[in-house]
């Protein structure tokens, strides 16, 4: 896939249609511009998401499952985080992955609004991450982002640094797996507690 290999910025009209051999306005008989182009790709690639079977049948457990799926096919569509952080992506594949999730979360004792704003919140932290993660430890190695944190900091005066000459290897750290399961672990205990909360708003006394 273009988007995948080459990045966004190479995905053009003419580009896609010298690969399909084929005249830029027969492309524009299937879609209206770009933006529809992006919208079918996100949701082709989202159709690669796989969760482990059986599911959890408990809130938290279904949610990490959730997360670890999404990020996994991110992380195989490396385009998938930088369309949805472009543009909004929505369409029937949309809602029936809403709708199965939804069914999950309701069966371990989640409302619907809960479940939608739970499903929303994964979402958008595992986005977020993946498009932190795939320049930093994806496209190189996390040796590598391990080796250019350490070659910096060599280059400061380590005494007006204490705390962080402690920390180094953790910074290491911080743009792959063991840093998405903290804030994953951490936000899908919490969507566990709000099960029956169709707000995120806090209440006032």
């Amino acid at each position: 896939m273009i988007a995948d290999h080459e990045g966004l910025d190479a995905l053009t009209m003419p580009h896609l249609a010298r690969r399909l051999d084929c005249g830029v306005m027969t492309i524009y008989g299937y879609i209206r511009g770009k933006g529809d182009l992006l919208d079918a790709i996100a949701q082709r690639g989202l159709r690669d998401l796989r969760l482990p079977g059986p599911l959890p049948d408990q809130v938290e457990g279904i949610l990490l499952a959730w997360g670890r799926g999404l990020r996994q096919t991110l992380i195989e569509h490396p385009s998938l985080p930088m369309i949805f952080l472009a543009q909004a992506v929505v369409g029937p594949g949309i809602f029936r992955g809403v709708e199965a999730l939804l069914g999950r979360l309701g069966s371990a004792g989640m409302t619907p609004a809960a479940g939608a704003h739970s499903i929303y919140a994964i979402l958008t932290y595992t986005t977020g991450f993946v498009a932190w993660e795939i320049p930093r430890t994806r496209r190189g190695s996390e040796t590598d982002y391990a080796a250019g944190w350490r070659r910096e900091f060599a280059s400061l005066p380590t005494a007006e640094f204490p705390l962080t000459n402690q920390i180094l290897k953790e910074l290491g750290e911080v743009a792959g797996e063991k840093q998405f399961e903290l804030g994953l672990t951490a936000l899908a205990a919490g969507l566990a507690q709000r099960r029956g909360v169709g707000s995120h708003r806090p209440t006032t006394r």
